[in-house]
């Protein structure tokens, strides 16, 4: 089977316009203090050796030879900690404006991952695909700059599908021919989207894609509990929101409700739903699950931040006056505006089930990290949700997971080692050690006081390549051109 084209491309791809100096020298951090993101610790007067796009050499200063030939990098109170990585992103088009691909507009959003400390990136599906695969393939081979991406393709969707450029699926057999597809077409994980799904249709996608050697991450159906959705073996949840949980009874009967009010003057309407499942929250049956993800390894990626902005903040706060919008080509800030965009602010009747439903994700999300159910930073940064700004969100989603309860360690865990993890490479990436990786960020101030201090970068490494502060602000500069020539371009 061939790999069907989702778009013909109405331009050329737009590649990095500066070539920014690098040297096939070794580099030297001399003096930095390094983040342990393991024990939680940092270890002073380290200095760590960068060759061949590894670190070769990592412990106390005093200790480590540094060649003669090699680039000194000063690192006297600096901090050295792992690259980041985002696990949830998207690279689209605006579902209100589909026919129109916003490739060019989606590749500049690439170029503001590296300014912001952001190494890698897990696209989470679209109707980009193609362009996404091409992006992926030129920044493993050296032809780009940008974040390392693992991408989902498409979705696999419910048929009709919910997004555009989903594969829509009904029966097992459809279901198992779309992960033959996408696994074809080059895909690294299987994303589901279901709204409403016969169990045996996921069943089958799960079965398929481990076949494969392909995961299962995704939402949660509407009318599957999250017991089941871990019975049939999906490997991963996305938000937090997908952790409150009911009996399996009252779980059932709520949905069964559901399906049979639908397309009637009766139907169940989003709000109402919600109210009742939180109504139907059950602390025991959340203990119990909780359990049952840890023992399974079933990863969650909370995305705290995206679910209040498009939730809660969305139509309450100005982002107009934002510094970051000149980063951004006029059709993605368009694509968030509520006026124009897909989402709208929350009705005013159900601001306040909307913010106890936030609040108790928030909890949720915090009772499973205590029960040892393994978790991810992501941000659902793209076009559709709202001003969650790539680079940038994935700091504002670390400080909020803090908020919710974690300490900065354990967010910054969930950015770095644990990315590594479910990639299955934490054996030579994610922390700073002796072999591994050389995908690096150093810091002005310790991220373990307060990690808000992953802001205050000073330079970055990514696969032993060396952006120097000069360098990102170069990068973002770059970015603040095209989105101007853009804007330019459009009121002509």
């Amino acid at each position: 089977m061939k790999c069907r084209p989702i778009h013909l491309l109405a331009f050329a791809l737009c590649l990095a316009t500066r070539a920014f100096a690098q040297t096939a020298a070794p580099l030297a951090i001399v003096d930095v203090n390094v983040v342990d993101v393991v024990k939680g610790e940092t270890r002073g007067h380290q200095t760590v050796l960068i060759a061949n796009g590894r670190i070769a050499a990592a412990g106390p200063s005093d200790a480590v030879s540094i060649p003669a030939q090699a680039i000194r990098i000063p690192g006297e109170g600096r901090y050295l900690i792992p690259g980041l990585w985002d696990m949830h992103i998207h690279l689209r088009s605006n579902q209100v404006n589909p026919h129109v691909p916003l490739v060019e507009e989606n590749a500049a959003l690439l170029d503001l991952f590296l300014p912001n400390g952001v190494v890698g990136v897990r696209e989470m599906g679209g109707d980009l695909a193609d362009s996404v695969f091409r992006w992926r393939d030129e920044i493993r081979s050296g032809k780009r700059i940008g974040p390392r991406i693992l991408t989902a393709g498409r979705k696999i969707d419910q048929e009709p599908p919910s997004w555009t450029g989903s594969l829509g699926v009904k029966t097992p057999e459809a279901a198992r021919e779309a992960v033959r597809q996408l696994k074809q077409c080059g895909a690294d994980f299987i994303k589901v989207y279901f709204s409403d799904i016969p169990p045996e249709v996921l069943s089958a996608v799960v079965e398929e894609a481990h076949r494969n050697g392909l995961k299962v991450i995704g939402h949660l159906a509407n009318n599957l509990s999250l017991r089941t959705a871990l019975d049939i073996g999906q490997d991963g949840i996305e938000h937090a929101q997908f952790l409150i949980a009911a009996k399996p009874g009252d779980y059932e009967q709520l949905s069964r409700e559901g399906a049979a009010r639908k397309g009637t003057p009766l139907a169940m309407v989003p709000g109402e739903r919600t109210a009742r499942l939180l109504y139907l929250q059950d602390a025991k049956e959340e203990e119990r699950i909780y359990q049952a993800m840890a023992q399974k390894q079933v990863w969650v990626t909370p995305t705290l931040t995206v679910s209040t902005r498009v939730r809660q903040e969305l139509g309450e706060r100005d982002f107009e006056s934002d510094d970051r919008k000149r980063f951004l080509f006029p059709a993605i800030w368009e694509s968030w505006d509520p006026k124009l965009g897909r989402r709208k602010p929350a009705p005013a009747d159900t601001r306040e089930i909307v913010a106890e439903s936030l609040q108790r994700s928030q909890k949720a999300m915090l009772a499973a990290y205590k029960a040892g159910v393994p978790m991810l930073a992501g941000t659902d940064c793209g076009v559709n949700n709202n001003y969650m700004i790539p680079g940038w969100s994935l700091h504002e989603e670390l400080e909020n997971l803090v908020k919710a309860g974690l300490t900065p360690m354990e967010a910054l865990r969930m950015a770095t080692i644990d990315a590594a993890r479910w990639r299955g490479v934490d054996a030579t990436e994610g922390t700073v050690e002796k072999g591994k990786t050389a995908d690096l960020v150093l810091l002005r101030s310790n991220p373990l006081e307060a990690i808000g201090h992953t802001r205050e970068l000073e330079s970055v490494f990514a696969g032993g390549k060396y952006y120097s502060r000069s360098d990102l602000d170069a990068m973002l500069r770059q970015a603040a051109d095209r989105a101007s020539a853009a804007r330019r371009q459009q009121q002509h």
